[in-house]
């Protein structure tokens, strides 16, 4: 357990420091390169972070499994992650649009660039939640099929946005078709096509995802352009790995297929901070004190929307469980980027993408924060219900007094191995002990009192939802009122393109 928890942590700073490192690159070929440098250099990262994509969701397709009989469940995941990225996209539109000043940015553009904050990045975070060793949890499945139903949201609502700003094109049309093509072979070849798998083959399946989307692109002039996230993971889904029984069955090193896995990784990290564009080029009307407080309250609102997932899946996850799944779809990354690109490629331009681009580079840093965050909530020892020998019962799976051992993640684990910690309450201090062991605020809000009732369990969930949902209210009011307060005091509403 020891040697598994540091390899994670070996492997979350090297992502991290991969990150950075790109991201230190991409400003300096930024500054250093001319045009026609810079613009080869932009392709020539963009091709290779679009491959090193493709190979991670082939491999992803292949684990993903879809229960046929838990259709509900997967409108009702759906629905979560649709909201999860609706959330955040809201909030940040209403800010560029009420409380950026001099902006000038109209609703369509508002609502176009405030995308940006909306997809969860599923390679970063498929990549970091399974070196931390959360590969086996209810958690990485669940947060694998909301970051996958997001990213999807994220490139549908696109094809009207676009539509809103430039008018009906039929080349848009052409995306809502390829995707509703892809949607329906993964459903009705889901691990049915014997293809091979080793890293190799991935590698080949990964380039012709990649030439293909890419030839696209150029021969349309760019009018037409796939993500190769979609198409990338569909192949996987409808990759039947070669069982014992097979004839000329391929027999797979699992030591040298791990380690080309990560190596990939580590270098889409890498990538990912080298695709992000200059972050000193795009400072508007802005002075670098206002940059600073709406690229902070704009990454506030980026976590904020996604916290409404506390409010989900009370019967499956406890409290802790669902905050860490919150944070686990907080990264973003390379689609967010394409979504600001894509901006770009409109005309947009002043304050709005300054922000942006420097609220998405904020997010990107701290995304392996996230992660260690869901690995010290997920070691937190669980308290224990004071009657001895007494049992909780959570998902199927019980537990005696003692519960998990310190140290320990105590996810849900989809084999059953471990179950997960069941929420038990002894007394209201000893709960929000547990939850905020370090947070001396965390005293301002203890209640004398004995044991919690069985009635109001969920009592300190609901509480935290309230007071997050009343400090998103007062932020967003306060920026409502200031404007419309300038508005009345000079006599004029900024304009609207």
């Amino acid at each position: 357990m020891a040697d598994e928890s540091a390899n994670g942590k070996t492997k979350l700073l090297t992502y991290t420091g991969m990150l950075l490192l790109g991201l230190g690159i991409s400003q300096a070929a930024a500054g250093h390169l001319n045009f026609g440098e810079y613009k080869m250099y932009a392709r020539v990262v963009s091709l290779m972070t679009m491959f090193s994509l493709s190979f991670l969701m082939v491999n992803v397709g292949r684990e993903f499994v879809i229960e046929r009989s838990k259709l509900g469940s997967y409108a009702k995941d759906y629905l979560v992650a649709m909201s999860a990225a609706g959330l955040p996209w809201i909030f940040v539109a209403l800010w560029l649009h009420f409380a950026l000043p001099n902006s000038g940015l109209a609703w369509g553009s508002a609502l176009l660039m405030a995308r940006f904050a909306a997809p969860t990045s599923a390679g970063i975070l498929f990549n970091m939640l399974e070196a931390a060793g959360f590969k086996e949890t209810w958690l990485f499945k669940k947060a694998q099929v909301l970051a996958i139903f997001d990213d999807l949201d994220t490139i549908l609502l696109m094809i009207p946005l676009k539509m809103y700003l430039v008018g009906f094109k039929w080349e848009l049309s052409v995306d809502a078709i390829f995707v509703s093509c892809c949607l329906l072979l993964a459903w009705q070849n889901l691990h049915q096509i014997r293809l091979r798998s080793s890293w190799r083959w991935t590698m080949v399946y990964a380039a012709v995802i990649t030439c293909a989307c890419e030839s696209l692109c150029f021969y349309t002039s760019g009018r037409v352009h796939i993500e190769v996230l979609l198409p990338a993971f569909v192949m996987g889904c409808m990759t039947r790995i070669c069982r014992p029984v097979d004839p000329d069955c391929e027999i797979l090193d699992e030591s040298w297929e791990e380690k080309v896995k990560d190596v990939v990784s580590t270098f889409f990290m890498l990538l990912v901070g080298m695709s992000m564009p200059s972050l000193f080029s795009v400072q508007g009307h802005l002075t670098a004190a206002q940059t600073a407080w709406h690229v902070f309250v704009v990454s506030i609102l980026m976590v904020l929307g996604k916290m409404m997932l506390l409010a989900c899946y009370r019967k499956e996850a406890d409290l802790r469980t669902r905050l860490a799944l919150s944070l686990g779809m907080c990264p973003r990354g390379e689609v967010g980027a394409g979504v600001i690109a894509i901006s770009l490629g409109l005309g947009m331009q002043g304050p709005a993408v300054a922000v942006a681009v420097l609220s998405l580079a904020a997010n990107l840093v701290l995304s392996s924060g996230f992660i260690m965050a869901i690995d010290r909530l997920m070691r937190l020892p669980q308290p224990t219900e004071d009657r001895a020998g007494s049992t909780s019962v959570v998902g199927g799976a019980a537990q005696g007094r003692d519960g998990p051992k310190m140290g320990q993640r105590h996810g849900y684990l989809v084999n059953g191995a471990r179950p997960v910690a069941a929420v038990a309450y002894r007394s209201r201090n000893a709960h929000m002990a547990s939850f905020l062991p370090r947070a001396p605020l965390a005293t301002c809000f203890m209640l004398p009192g004995g044991p919690v009732p069985s009635t109001s369990k969920q009592s300190l969930g609901h509480s935290m939802e309230t007071m997050i949902l009343a400090i998103l209210g007062c932020f967003l009011a306060r920026a409502v009122g200031r404007r419309f307060g300038r508005e009345k005091r000079y006599g004029h509403v900024g304009k609207l393109r």
